[in-house]
């Protein structure tokens, strides 16, 4: 890795709207860009220290070549964005982290029995709580019990990848490696180690993961600022002193990792849809969300905040709108109510008319498979990317593209379009 690149500062804004964060050389020669300073009680900076990213878990790896379709669309403005470049190029690159170092005997398994971002973000907390913790993890994609010698304790059912297919159950397995990166383990590293004896396996329960010390479930819904920014440590990766929100945002830029095709045709179909500058993001989560939840009736709320956020980020000019939405046909309620605005979307790529519904997945074929995630890959990248974004509180997603959004996104640049059911922001 270049050492130039290691040596460049980089101011951080995670705090409150107004609050700031000094980012450090990784060599502690500390020369930190300050933005304006805060002002008020609620100001809080702490210092991002990373010593070295050449720790013993990272894996070093060249750039990718270009593809055909990253090279056609390589000058435009999406192209030039954090997520739609290889995590290695970030200002403070972010290198992929090798799992398979873990000096603690605790052996960590979980399944993926939920929704995408619900799972990815569990896979986040435990990634970090392994880390942390120098234990392995693996992420289990099939069916069953793991050990019939321990009566059953150790089991899973991922629903992410399950499919009835002509009255049998199946699986696409393995599933979260067609679109990311490898997450923990291989399956059979996972049972090379399994078969040895000399690790002692736990299935935390998303209640263990959502208490632990990286789930942090008390500060999802704290304005304390000395909770929001607590102060973590993962040495073994480098991480030493760092708040809450950095350190889970860098973290999850090394370990969510899309596989280069589905990155760049995703960042494709969106350059091609015109967004060719600064934009505001919308996210309409109705769906299977109407059984569970309120919902928004009308795209009425999305206008009042996109006008509000027209004049405080935009200067009063109208941006392009990208909806995301597993609803098509918000789309043409948002183009009845504003026709003078640009409104963009996946839709026009991918029909959801109907809305996403959880439970139908199984009946989905790999091909419908790959088109809705393909889908919703695009619209993580376009929500995470966008100068504003105005979010949903009653859906996963939200969270997950809070923690996507770059370590410089300040929390003024998003807000909830529905209040969320706890007060709180994401944190």
């Amino acid at each position: 890795m270049p050492s130039s690149l290691l040596l460049r500062g980089l101011a951080l804004t995670t705090a409150l709207a107004a609050s700031s964060l000094l980012f450090a050389s990784v060599h502690k020669e500390y020369r930190p860009l300050l933005r304006t300073p805060a002002s008020g009680e609620q100001e809080h900076r702490q210092l991002l220290q990373l010593n070295d990213f050449n720790d013993p878990k990272s894996i070093q790896t060249r750039t990718p070549s270009p593809s055909d379709i990253l090279d056609q669309a390589r000058s435009g403005y999406m192209q030039n964005t954090q997520w739609c470049r290889p995590p290695e190029e970030d200002m403070f690159p972010a290198p992929p982290i090798d799992y398979t170092q873990c000096e603690n005997p605790q052996l960590i398994h979980m399944d993926i029995n939920g929704g995408m971002t619900s799972y990815l973000n569990k896979i986040l907390k435990v990634a970090m709580w392994a880390a942390r913790d120098n234990s392995c993890f693996y992420v289990n994609e099939g069916l069953g019990v793991l050990n019939q010698a321990d009566g059953g304790k150790h089991f899973s059912h991922s629903k992410l990848g399950y499919r009835l297919v002509d009255g049998q159950d199946t699986y696409i397995e393995p599933f979260l490696t067609r679109y990311f990166g490898q997450m923990g383990l291989e399956k059979s590293q996972f049972e090379e180690m399994l078969a040895s004896g000399n690790y002692d396996v736990i299935t935390p329960s998303p209640s263990d993961i959502n208490h632990h010390d990286f789930g942090g479930k008390a500060s999802l819904t704290t304005s304390d600022p000395a909770k929001r920014f607590e102060i973590m440590s993962i040495p073994q990766l480098g991480y030493n002193n760092v708040e809450r929100v950095s350190l889970k945002k860098h973290f999850l830029r090394r370990m969510f990792r899309i596989n280069a095709d589905v990155r760049d045709r995703a960042c494709h179909r969106l350059a091609s849809q015109g967004l060719d500058d600064e934009y505001m993001a919308l996210s309409v989560r109705r769906g299977d969300k109407a059984t569970e939840t309120s919902i928004l009736e009308t795209v009425d709320p999305y206008i009042k905040l996109a006008e509000e956020g027209i004049e405080t980020h935009f200067g009063g000019k109208v941006p392009t709108m990208f909806v995301a939405t597993d609803d098509c046909s918000v789309m043409q309620e948002f183009r009845d109510v504003r026709p003078d605005w640009t409104f963009v979307s996946e839709c026009d790529n991918a029909s959801e008319a109907n809305g996403f519904v959880y439970k139908e997945m199984k009946f989905w074929s790999e091909e419908q498979t790959d088109a809705h995630f393909n889908k919703f890959i695009a619209e993580m990248i376009g929500m995470a990317t966008a100068k504003y974004w105005i979010g949903v509180a009653t859906t996963n997603v939200s969270y997950w593209v809070y923690f996507m959004r770059s370590l410089e996104a300040t929390d003024d640049s998003f807000i909830w379009a529905d209040p969320p059911r706890v007060p709180g922001l994401p944190w």
